[in-house]
């Protein structure tokens, strides 16, 4: 691929990355450290970041705060309008809302509710398995 494109990367992804690594971090550094993709964040996507590691996975304050530095200085940050209605669970229309506003060729998620649309406008909603796979 010639250009470098708009990822947005569901919490999920990130959460994978973090904690269960695989390809969703294989994705994030190939954002982060390789800068082939620009990955675009939300305050409302890391604040639910923040909350999961903390609370689901136990993550200790300072930690978080090493992952919410990265994710800060090293992904774009946006704030979108917020008015998208189309999923079924309201809470992830922010993240059609972040791809929609920073002009994302992609979505990466593992939300089977996401999944679901496979499109919105132009914008690809595909899995981590499939998006590594597309760049292979």
């Amino acid at each position: 691929m010639s250009s470098k494109f708009t990822l947005v990367l569901d919490t999920n992804v990130l959460i994978s990355a973090i904690v269960f690594k695989g390809i969703p971090e294989k994705i994030l550094k190939s954002c982060i450290l390789e800068n082939k993709f620009n990955a675009v964040i939300s305050p409302e996507i890391l604040a639910e970041l923040v909350t999961k590691l903390k609370f689901k996975f136990g993550f200790s304050d300072e930690l978080i705060k090493e992952w919410e530095l990265i994710f800060k200085n090293t992904l774009k940050n946006m704030l979108p309008f917020y008015n998208t209605k189309v999923c079924r669970d309201p809470d992830d229309n922010k993240i059609i809302d972040l791809a929609v506003f920073s002009g994302a060729k992609y979505i990466i998620t593992g939300d089977k509710d996401l999944l679901s649309l496979g499109k919105y406008k132009d914008i690809k909603i595909i899995t981590p398995t499939d998006f590594f796979n597309l760049q292979s």
